[in-house]
Parts: structure tokens; C-alpha cells; sequence
């Protein structure tokens, strides 16, 4: 049996925990919904940390310090947000973010994560550049393709002449309805039966390196100085960096899908390269691909270098000897045209359980290691690949930090093409 004072002090920390309660429940009002069980769990650790903390004579006014910050952090639209937790998990997670922005990302650390060869071949890069000049053929207007989108055949025309297809632009998936199982689409919730929820052009995209090394020649990165360089010109500053991470947006035109913004940070996290690309001489835009890339009109107005131009710039922070860092980075690399040995890709450091050619979807790799939301367009404003880029680095970092450590293996090294 409980005794007056027992009773007293249990009444206090319940009521303690009835405000507790009433605070969460209005700071995860937007979050509730989907996530139920947030406001008694978030409650009932936030009482348990006070507690452990405080005294009797200090535990009313540790709650009362408890609530004054629970009323102080802004109004959470997801469960990642940083309002999300107990003050002692956003203590841990402020603490994890300090330890992530003071690494800085040496060649030391990634040597270990450079792809060989044979990974970067089972990952589908381009590891050497196919025969022929390339770039003959930077158009396939007038001829025929298959949609990306509805797998019908069309004409490639540009934007302004451009045939309606309708499409559903997500995926399909499984779904169970009053225990009927159905196959019904990401975009719109419609079933595969159902029309489809979307309108654009037919657009298309060309996966054979020969197919791309046409519409676009591919080439090597600039080779790093050899040590010989340096004593023969005492003047030349090399400045490429030894660590960058790279991310492209791409847009859909009558020379398939091509680049139209790069983005490159350094090993800190800062941004030194970002730039909108113009199409090459004879080709035309089909669709902006808005959804996915983030381009608009405006910004493509702003485009004033082709390809070539912005490869040129890239050389001045890439060089043979840099290692790149992206998510499904050979993507990347081929809209640049760029071949490169020496890279290290999210998408294979956090392997899906089924294995290539299966990934993980960068978005659910930060929200899970970072606990941070990026895209959170939701299909609609696309994404920055400035974003995307500092994400893959913060990425790398976790897992350089808390990740299980790689077997020593060694660099990439090109094969030697016979003469």
C-alpha cells in the first residue's frame, strides 16, 4: 500500500508527465498521424531523463526547464526533423553532427573505399573511352526511339514539336486493400489497370557507351603532374583537390538524357563548383524533367557553357589523382563524358541486402545515418544537386566514423589498352 508521502510524490511526477504529454502532443501535431507512438514515448523518456538528473528539490523546476524547451523548438514536418526527440537525443545528435563537420576527409581515410576495376565494372562505369572520335552524332532528332516513359515508339522531336505521351512517373509496388493484393503505382496510388497520371513529352535514354560516346565524346580526367612536372616548371601550381563530392541533374533532349547543372564540393563540405549547362551545338531540350532535376526555365536561361567548356573548368579541382566521391556516381560520370579511376560511391558503401545491381535511394541513406531530409519535394520541385552532393560527403563521413572498417584493398588502377 502507497503512503501519504509516496502518494504525494507519485501524484507530482504524474502530473509532471501529463504536461510532458500535452507539450509533445502539440510540438508533433503535423507528425502525430504517421507516427502515433512519438508523444507518450518522447514523454515518458523525457520525464525518465529529468529524474535521473534532479533531485527532490530540483525535479519540479527541471520539468518546468524541460517544457520551456519543448515550447521553444519549431513545429517538426517530419520525423527526421531536428525538433524531434528528448533533449537528450538532440544533445546526442548535436554532439554526432560536431564530430561529422570536424572530420575532414583525408585521402588516407578513403584510399580503402576507391572501386577497383571489376567493381566499377559490375557497378556499369565507363572505365575506358569507346573507340571512334566520338561526338558525330550529338542529335537523334528525326529518328526513332523507344519512350523511357511508356516503352512506345516515337520520333524525337524537340520541345516545341514534341508528341504527348501519358505515363505514370513513379513506380509500381505491391499493395494489399481489404486483403486483396494489387500492383498500384507510387505516383498516384492508381492501379496498373487505371489510366495514367501524368502528361509530357516522349523522351528517351540511350545506356550503350558507344550510343553516348556519339551524341557526346567521352574522355579521361586531366592527368595529375608526375613529380618530373615540378622540377621542369617551378611556376605551375596544380590545383585540383585530393577529395571532392560530385552530383549532376539531368534533363531529357533530342541527344538523350544529358547533363544541365554540376555541383562540386570540397572534403569540407564547401562549395566550389556550380554551374548550369547548355546543350551542345544542334541539340534540343525535350523536357526540363522538373520533377526530378530541379530545372526550370529560368534556371537553364542561365546556362552559358556546353559541356566541353564546363569539363575544361572542372579540370582546375579535378585531376587523375583526385578522388571523387558520389551516390551512383557512374550516372554522373557518364553524363560529363568523364572517365575516371579513382571513386568511391555510397551506393556501394551502404550495399543493398539484394546485392548489384539493387541500391539504396541516397534520400534514405541520409534520413537513416543523418537523420536529415533531403528531396522532400515530394515530386514536385526536384532536387539540388549542391544538396545532394553535401549529403553523399556527410555520408561518407558516418561511415568513416561508425561504419564497419573496409579490408585494405588497392587503388583502382587503369588497364593498359594494347598498342
Amino acid at each position: 500500500m502507497i503512503g501519504g508521502e509516496d502518494r504525494i510524490i507519485l501524484n507530482k511526477l504524474q502530473a509532471m508527465l501529463k504536461n510532458l504529454f500535452d507539450h509533445f502532443k502539440v510540438l508533433y501535431q503535423d507528425i502525430s498521424e504517421k507516427n502515433p507512438h512519438f508523444v507518450s514515448e518522447h514523454a515518458l523518456r523525457q520525464e525518465e531523463e529529468v529524474y535521473n538528473k534532479s533531485s527532490k528539490l530540483t525535479y519540479r523546476n527541471a520539468v518546468i526547464s524541460s517544457i520551456a524547451s519543448i515550447k521553444r523548438r519549431s513545429i517538426p514536418d517530419s520525423a527526421s526533423h531536428p525538433s524531434v526527440g528528448t533533449e537528450g537525443d538532440i544533445a546526442t545528435r548535436e554532439e554526432e553532427r560536431r564530430k561529422l563537420q570536424a572530420l575532414r576527409l583525408s585521402v588516407s581515410h578513403l584510399e580503402p573505399y576507391i572501386l577497383t576495376l571489376d567493381e566499377m565494372k559490375q557497378w556499369g562505369y565507363i572505365v575506358e573511352v569507346p573507340p571512334g572520335e566520338g561526338g558525330d552524332q550529338p542529335s537523334a532528332e528525326g529518328s526513332i526511339k523507344k519512350c523511357e516513359r511508356c516503352n512506345q515508339p516515337f520520333m524525337v522531336k524537340r520541345r516545341e514539336e514534341a508528341d504527348e505521351c501519358v505515363f505514370h512517373w513513379g513506380k509500381p509496388f505491391s499493395s494489399k486493400t481489404n486483403g486483396e493484393k494489387r500492383r498500384v503505382f507510387t505516383c498516384c496510388s492508381r492501379t496498373t489497370d487505371e489510366d495514367p497520371c501524368s502528361r509530357g513529352p516522349h523522351v528517351f535514354y540511350e545506356k550503350d557507351p558507344e550510343d553516348l560516346h556519339r551524341r557526346h565524346a567521352f574522355s579521361y580526367t586531366r592527368q595529375a603532374p608526375s613529380a618530373t612536372d615540378g622540377e621542369t616548371s617551378s611556376v605551375h601550381i596544380d590545383t585540383a583537390l585530393d577529395v571532392v563530392a560530385l552530383d549532376c541533374e539531368m534533363i531529357y533532349s533530342t541527344g538523350g538524357m544529358r547533363v544541365a547543372r554540376v555541383s562540386v564540393v570540397d572534403s569540407t563540405g564547401k562549395e566550389v563548383f556550380d554551374e548550369f549547362v547548355r546543350m551542345d551545338e544542334g541539340v534540343y531540350i525535350i523536357d526540363l524533367n522538373t520533377r526530378f532535376s530541379g530545372i526550370t526555365d529560368e534556371n537553364y536561361a542561365m546556362a552559358l557553357l556546353p559541356l566541353s567548356s564546363i569539363r575544361k573548368s572542372l579540370d582546375s579541382f579535378i585531376n587523375s589523382d583526385t578522388i571523387v566521391i558520389g551516390h551512383a556516381l557512374e550516372n554522373d560520370l557518364k553524363t560529363l563524358r568523364m572517365v575516371h579511376h579513382r571513386c568511391v560511391d555510397t551506393a556501394v558503401m551502404f550495399p543493398h541486402r539484394a546485392g548489384p545491381p539493387y541500391r539504396h535511394a541516397l534520400r534514405n541513406l541520409v534520413k537513416e545515418h543523418l537523420g536529415k531530409t533531403i528531396q522532400a519535394g515530394g515530386g514536385t520541385v526536384g532536387h539540388s544537386s549542391v544538396e545532394d552532393s553535401i549529403a553523399t560527403l556527410d555520408l561518407v563521413r558516418w561511415h568513416v566514423l561508425n561504419g564497419p572498417k573496409p579490408k585494405p584493398k588497392l587503388p583502382a588502377v587503369p588497364e593498359k589498352l594494347d598498342e
